[in-house]
């Protein structure tokens, strides 16, 4: 259930600023300084839908659109963490994310560093059990990612090399094992907007085994997610997922939908407070 309802969030989530590197305000208009987006669970009782609250979150940002802090509760009203805080650096670039225990204790915490593009190149994670750093290393002039992820003893975890197409969004990227030999490929294709219409993974063998294609509205939201899998060289259709928005008068969703196989499974619906 959390991870729906992560996905539904990075959805919603996803105005000007001087900061070059940040997607002020995370791309909503006319620069809210606080989003409230509960989180609907349906559920269907003698086939009639009933809609129960799941989370609360609320997120909120600063004058130049960076968002600063972020709040979780329960249906009944309370916190279910001591909240999360980020940190930028002058140019917007997200250096540290800390997420809190209801005690006010640390319960993870990551750190980024980027190169002078505002590239990531370094990603620390540190939690009370564990601590692990990876390293990207950019070549720009071949559009190539290299990353390698280490556990707190130095060992390597993961390995991965990341190709962009000619505008730098993410196109093939090709996961390794220790030993250097590839265990899987997702190849990524957009529209003329930029958004994400095709996805293709690949077995350890370089062979096709599930596709992803999607439909994107006129404000370049989401609306239809169909997934394949290939079974012996032929798609079959392994699940179909709709949204349907509702927005407000600056064009931002204050209503989202997600309809699995027909019926309505989550609704989020967000408030916007514009006045600072």
């Amino acid at each position: 259930m959390k991870k729906i309802k992560f996905l539904l969030i990075l959805l919603i989530l996803s105005s000007c600023s001087n900061l070059r590197y940040l997607d002020a305000f995370d791309g909503f208009k006319n620069s809210p300084k606080e989003i409230k987006l509960t989180t609907f669970r349906v559920k269907y009782i003698d086939s009639m839908p009933h809609e129960e609250i799941s989370t609360i979150d609320i997120y909120y940002y600063d004058t130049k659109g960076r968002k600063i802090k972020n709040l979780e509760f329960d249906s009944n009203g309370l916190p279910i963490f001591g909240g999360a805080n980020y940190s930028y650096d002058r140019y917007g670039n997200q250096i540290q994310y800390i997420f809190y225990n209801n005690d006010g204790t640390i319960d993870v915490q990551y750190n980024y560093k980027y190169n002078k593009f505002g590239q990531l190149i370094e990603k620390e994670h540190i939690s009370e059990s564990e601590k692990s750093i990876t390293k990207y290393e950019i070549d720009r002039e071949n559009k190539l990612r290299k990353m390698i992820s280490r556990n707190n003893d130095g060992s390597i975890s993961e390995k991965s090399l990341l190709k962009y197409d000619e505008k730098w969004r993410d196109s093939v990227l090709i996961f390794y094992d220790l030993s250097g030999k590839m265990k899987s490929k997702i190849e990524t294709s957009y529209d003329k907007n930029g958004n994400e219409i095709l996805s293709k993974w690949f077995n350890s063998e370089n062979k096709p085994y599930e596709i992803s294609e999607k439909k994107y509205d006129l404000n370049n939201n989401r609306t239809q997610v169909k997934k394949f899998q290939i079974l012996s060289g032929e798609k079959k259709l392994i699940s179909y997922t709709e949204f349907e928005y509702k927005y407000d008068q600056y064009g931002n969703s204050i209503e989202q939908k997600l309809i699995f196989d027909g019926k309505t499974s989550w609704i989020i619906r967000g408030e916007f407070k514009y006045v600072w």
